[in-house]
């Protein structure tokens, strides 16, 4: 699946790739993108069948979506830089991180997964099959029951109501490729996250019922050099519910592994 995706570059100083998660594009990062670009490159890109690049043809595995990541890099000139994903995003930030020890400087894995229940398993195909018979519309409306409480959204319509229009306008074929393959995971994992020396940081929400704060904390403990934060009553989307506190979190561990 070689191709090159669509990439937006903004800022100076050290590189910083984004990976944004499945059903969304570059732009779930709109509103921490200027203070990330203060002080590094940041280098987003959308993945295949997301946003502005087009699917691909037949199926997916993880390989496609890393090899996808290492097309941006050689495209962006971009050596040994760092990498923040957030959930699938995350696993694709992970499983590159497993093959390629070497490629990044420091790994942010927010908002990403380990160890589903069955339970959280079986959530999920349920989710898959409705998205299959009814289209993104379901998808979007299951998304923001889950990622937002009826206050916030009352209180940031806007913002809701942009998450609600990507995911609507998600190609729902490229969707379902990386949906099946979310649920499937990374068959390298979690033993193949030992491999991985470069600091990571595992980030999510306090009230992440998908990607839970144990999730952190497990992948924090299954690389070489980890550590957990959780961000007190956030959930699935931090970099869109709080994006201050979401940036403040993030650079500090970027800016205090960089001394």
């Amino acid at each position: 699946m070689r191709h090159q995706p669509f990439t937006r570059v903004d800022g100076v100083g050290p590189p910083l790739v984004l990976i944004h998660g499945v059903g969304l594009d570059h732009t779930m990062w709109d509103l921490v993108v200027d203070r990330l670009a203060e002080i590094r490159t940041v280098v987003r890109y959308d993945i295949s069948g997301h946003g502005r690049t087009p699917d691909q043809p037949g199926e997916r595995s993880i390989d496609d979506f890393v090899d996808e990541l290492l097309c941006v890099l050689q495209a962006q000139g971009l050596v040994r830089p760092e990498v923040a994903g957030i959930s699938m995003g995350g696993m694709i930030a992970l499983a590159a991180s497993a093959r390629r020890p070497d490629l990044f400087d420091k790994v942010a894995l927010l908002n990403t997964v380990a160890d589903r229940t069955a339970g959280q398993v079986a959530g999920l195909r349920e989710r898959l099959a409705a998205a299959e018979s009814d289209g993104m519309q379901v998808v979007a409306e299951m998304a923001i029951d889950r990622w937002f409480e009826p206050d916030w959204h009352a209180e940031h319509p806007y913002r809701v109501a942009a998450v609600g229009e990507r995911l609507c306008s998600t190609d729902l074929v490229g969707y379902l490729k990386a949906y099946r393959l979310f649920i499937d995971g990374d068959p390298l994992m979690p033993k193949g996250a030992a491999r991985i020396s470069a600091p990571v940081l595992a980030m999510t929400g306090e009230l992440d019922v998908g990607s839970t704060p144990a999730m952190s904390t497990a992948l924090a403990e299954s690389v070489q050099n980890g550590q957990a934060r959780i961000l007190n009553n956030l959930h699935h989307l931090p970099p869109i519910e709080d994006p201050d506190v979401f940036a403040t979190a993030l650079i500090d561990f970027l800016e205090r592994e960089a001394q």
